[in-house]
């Protein structure tokens, strides 16, 4: 039975063919995708929660008895149904380790990860967008051979081994920075991160850099461009209305990605620079199988990933059209 040129697919169709909505459909999708991949995720590691926390001396009967009260007995699809139900309705469970709500939790961890975040960003703006305009307007002198060197190495170090080159040198000889600790509020708290943010920008940096300079040069060579250098248009209007602003779309776009590298690093440079932020929590987490924590900041995490990529595709198409999103 064929559905009539007035039916449902008709009507509903042509709404996804909006970029915006599509792309916002798409995010909805991964964000199913992310609840699912939060709730196996755990379950593919060995160890027993109710074991871990009772002990090698419990008894089979005190193990399933304790696996029914924390609501990980019975099998995987009937624990998802439940896992299912209870988000919908906003709930993510109590912590098995601690018994305290995991949205308290994360309301706790999550200021000091959304902080580093915010702060490695602001820092990766700040750093590489004027190295980026140098590296491509100098592309072909000694600066721009260096900085092609430079990036190399820097991309190539891992980031824990220049978090602890940091740490000596900041921290330990010259004393700029604590070795490790946090204390919250704004801005004591910038204290406390700028260290870590400089070890991620690290690696995102010379990325970013490497990305604007050759959005630029591609740019450069736009047939716009060159309309706006025979109209005899200069200075600054030049620069940033033809030049550095259809350039920055790919360059936001990034950003965007960035933020999940910030996400996957925090865990590392949590752990170095010792801030209670969700990277700690998880570590923790997994350790214990701790299966309602692990599924809530993975998930809680994602979302924030999956939101900042969402406008940053948007921020990339308001600065360039010719980046709509698809």
């Amino acid at each position: 039975m064929t559905s009539s040129p007035g039916g449902i697919g008709a009507r509903t169709l042509p709404l996804l063919r909006h970029p915006v909505l599509r792309r916002l459909a798409q995010a909805f999708f991964v964000a199913f995708l992310l609840m699912i991949f939060a709730f196996l995720l755990i379950r593919l590691i060995p160890g027993d929660p109710a074991m871990i926390l009772l002990g090698d001396e419990a008894t089979e009967e005190d193990v399933t008895a304790y696996r029914k009260l924390l609501g990980i007995d019975g099998s995987i699809p009937s624990q998802f149904g439940r896992y299912l139900s209870n988000l919908v309705r906003g709930d993510f469970g109590v912590s098995i380790r601690s018994r305290e709500p995991v949205l308290s939790i994360v309301g706790k961890r999550l200021p000091v990860s959304l902080w580093l975040t915010v702060t490695t960003i602001v820092m990766t703006v700040g750093l590489a967008l004027p190295l980026g305009v140098a590296a491509a307007l100098y592309r072909r002198t000694w600066f721009g051979h260096a900085f092609q060197i430079g990036a190399s190495v820097l991309v190539a170090t891992p980031v824990f081994f220049s978090g602890l080159l940091l740490i000596l040198l900041f921290a330990v000889q010259v004393n700029l920075a604590p070795i490790a600790g946090y204390h919250a509020g704004f801005p004591a708290n910038l204290y406390y991160l700028w260290l870590p943010a400089l070890t991620i920008n690290f690696v995102l940096v010379p990325v970013l850099a490497r990305i604007l300079q050759s959005s630029i040069v591609e740019t450069s060579a736009e047939e716009f461009v060159e309309a706006a250098i025979i109209r005899g248009t200069q200075g600054w209007r030049f620069y940033w209305r033809y030049l550095l602003r259809p350039s920055l779309a790919p360059t936001i776009a990034a950003l965007g990605y960035f933020a999940a590298t910030v996400v996957s690093y925090a865990v590392i440079i949590e752990i170095i620079f010792n801030l209670p932020g969700l990277g700690m929590t998880l570590v923790d987490a997994v350790r214990n199988r701790d299966y309602p924590l692990v599924q809530g900041i993975v998930f809680l995490s994602g979302l924030l990933v999956v939101g900042l990529t969402f406008m940053a595709d948007l921020v990339n198409g308001w600065l360039d059209p010719r980046a709509q999103i698809r």
